[in-house]
């Protein structure tokens, strides 16, 4: 009897189980094969990165130079920048630098020097607030700026183009073209003078180009000395204007001799007067006192008329008028008489040869029950004739 075969098959779950474990190998072969090109993609695209990373930064470099250079030219093309250093200038009252860069100065008359100018430039910046702005006149071709001291406009500057200097870029380089500071005078004198007297400004002799009007003599004074040769000088203006500073102001007179000044401010106006210098002054007062006491004594019937004689010239009006006066013939009576308080008042240098006293006296007469005293005052005018001084006019 045969032995029966028994087969026996694979339950589905072995051979499921033999199926996973094939799949769960081959799973783990790729899942090997995953991890490693994973780390292979991972590796270039951190190499990638970084490559891209220094590409950018390389560009970005030269970029950020090439701003970097570009910012810099540019700001350095600002003229605002030239204006600045200039300006300090300005502000440090370098006025030896603002004059060399001045294409026009400002006027100096014959009466200053340029140290005066510079010195009242300097007076116009010197403590004052200043400031610069752009001009009306400013472009970006044309940079133009206005300089002020404590808001009011003294001066300009130019900048121009310097050519001999190449910016990057092609930003222009800017270069002072040209100051200007119109100091402008605005002092100046006007001088009222005997005719024949000499100003000086500064101590420079005015001519007539100076002269700007003439008075002439009083009439009523000339009818005085004019017949016997004897002159008055008329009076005149002189006027000096463009000075920066109040000038100094000299007089002298007919002989040279300086004389006082006055300055009138309400019509801005030197004057001076004739002269009172005269070499022969004091023989003249002596004249003049001597006459006035026997003019005195000859009204007072104390002296003889004839005694006036060698005081006048020959033919003289003025003692005519005196003999015909009635209070030679009427006079009270009266006793001894001296003479007291002699004095002079005035006296005038018209020229060499033309003079004006004015002399005081006191006739002091003994008269019943009491003393009197009589002033008496002459106004007289003396002129040199034929080298002697005689009294050619008396002035009532």
């Amino acid at each position: 009897m045969s032995t029966p075969v028994v087969k026996i098959e694979p339950s589905p779950f072995v051979m499921q189980q033999g199926i996973d474990n094939t799949d769960s190998q081959d799973s783990k072969k790729k899942k090997k094969s995953g991890k490693k090109y994973f780390h292979i993609y991972v590796a270039v695209l951190i190499v990638w990165l970084i490559a891209v990373t220094c590409a950018i930064f390389y560009v970005y470099g030269i970029f950020n130079d090439f701003l970097i250079r570009y910012e810099t030219s540019y700001q350095a093309s600002s003229p605002d920048l030239v204006m600045d250093d200039i300006f300090t200038h300005f502000e440090t009252y370098d006025i030896d630098y603002l004059w060399q860069n001045m294409s026009e100065h400002p006027t100096v008359s014959s009466f200053e020097d340029e140290a005066a100018v510079r010195e009242y430039m300097k007076s116009m910046i010197e403590g004052k607030q200043l400031t610069y702005i752009e001009s009306g006149e400013y472009t970006s071709d044309h940079p133009c700026y206005t300089v002020e001291a404590d808001g009011l406009v003294i001066g300009t500057v130019t900048l121009q183009r310097d050519m001999t200097v190449q910016r990057e870029f092609g930003f222009p380089t800017w270069m002072l073209s040209n100051i200007s500071f119109p100091a402008l005078p605005f002092e100046g004198a006007s001088v009222k003078v005997p005719a024949n007297s000499t100003v000086y400004i500064n101590g420079i002799a005015l001519d007539d180009t100076y002269l700007t009007e003439e008075f002439p003599p009083d009439e009523d004074e000339l009818q005085y000395v004019e017949p016997y040769g004897g002159s008055i000088p008329g009076f005149c203006t002189y006027s000096v204007s463009g000075l920066y500073y109040e000038p100094e102001v000299t007089v002298t007179d007919y002989a040279g001799n300086e004389q006082p000044v006055e300055y009138n401010a309400d019509f801005d106006l030197y004057s001076a007067d004739y002269s009172e210098n005269h070499p022969d002054r004091e023989y003249l007062e002596q004249f003049a006192l001597e006459y006035t006491d026997l003019f005195a004594n000859v009204i007072s019937m104390d002296a003889d008329l004839s005694e006036l004689n060698p005081y006048f010239p020959p033919d003289s009006l003025a003692l005519n008028y005196i003999s015909r006066s009635t209070a030679l013939r009427y006079f009270t009576g009266h006793g001894a008489v001296t003479m007291q308080n002699e004095h002079i008042i005035d006296f005038i240098a018209y020229n060499d040869d033309t003079v004006y006293v004015e002399a005081y006296v006191e006739q002091v007469m003994q008269m019943w029950p009491d003393p009197e005293t009589l002033p008496t005052t002459t106004h007289l005018y003396l002129t040199r004739i034929d080298g002697e001084w005689k009294i050619s006019g008396i002035r009532y």
